[in-house]
């Protein structure tokens, strides 16, 4: 379904990440793996998969190594098809308890740093002639949940930026499309508060966990030939959820 094709994948080391990576692999795509250090576990999870892998190394908000580093991929390949935004921290905490600090520190990873990547490697974008990029969010930025401020605004934000990428770029020819999955069976999901953890899972009529894998394949599909006239949307992974409005209505 992607052969020929090469795609970018941020934040590839973690659940979703791994699933996407393996899944391009296994439809022929050339996957670069953006992560913030790549330690043995990934290396030896890479070996296996295939030789179409290339990592690049670099904090997401060093943006001068970044720049050198994604360059420096590119400098022999000039063209990317694919780029999934998939890098992203979670936080949870009251507003009352929410630093600046923190509320800039996932801002800064959750979507500035996205929106640089993104700045960075759009040239090579240009050069494809089916190119798509997939901004991962969270149901979380649409639901007002309490202590979900830092990370819920900052998919939120993502995800309309996403609108406005679509808006944008499509006099070149690239799509953009966002994922907002439900909880997933992560190692995020096993930092996440029980309570708050039970009471999404709750929520969706499926009433299970997000697998990484569903995540990967609707990424996929978002990305290839099948989904060419899809442009500018976002596709909730949420099992189903009835009233968004509601979900965070406190009860007495």
């Amino acid at each position: 379904m992607l052969k020929g094709k090469t795609a970018l994948i941020t934040g590839a080391n973690g659940g979703i990440g791994k699933s996407i990576v393996n899944l391009f692999l296994k439809n022929n795509a050339n996957v670069i793996c953006l992560v913030r250090k790549s330690d043995q576990k990934f290396n030896n999870f890479t070996k296996k998969l295939s030789k179409n892998i290339t990592i690049i190394e670099s904090d997401l908000t060093d943006e001068s190594n970044l720049k050198i580093q994604v360059e420096k991929v590119f400098s022999k390949n000039r063209k990317l098809d694919i780029l999934v935004n998939n890098a992203g921290i979670a936080s949870g905490s009251i507003i009352e308890m929410t630093s600046q600090k923190n509320l800039k520190e996932i801002f800064d990873i959750n979507f500035f740093a996205q929106i640089k990547i993104t700045q960075l490697v759009l040239k090579y974008l240009k050069e494809s002639e089916n190119a798509s990029i997939i901004n991962i969010g969270s149901i979380s930025g649409k639901i007002p949940d309490r202590g979900n401020l830092a990370y819920g605004c900052s998919k939120t934000a993502l995800m309309h930026a996403t609108k406005i990428m679509a808006n944008e770029f499509s006099s070149y020819k690239i799509r953009v499309n966002g994922v907002c999955p439900n909880v997933t069976k992560t190692n995020m999901m096993k930092k996440m508060q029980t309570n708050a953890k039970n009471s999404l899972i709750s929520k969706s009529y499926i009433k299970r966990p997000l697998l990484p894998s569903e995540v990967a394949k609707a990424v996929l599909f978002l990305c290839s030939e099948n989904s060419n006239y899809i442009n500018g949307q976002i596709l909730r992974l949420d099992g189903g959820m009835s009233n968004w409005i509601d979900l965070a209505k406190p009860k007495y």
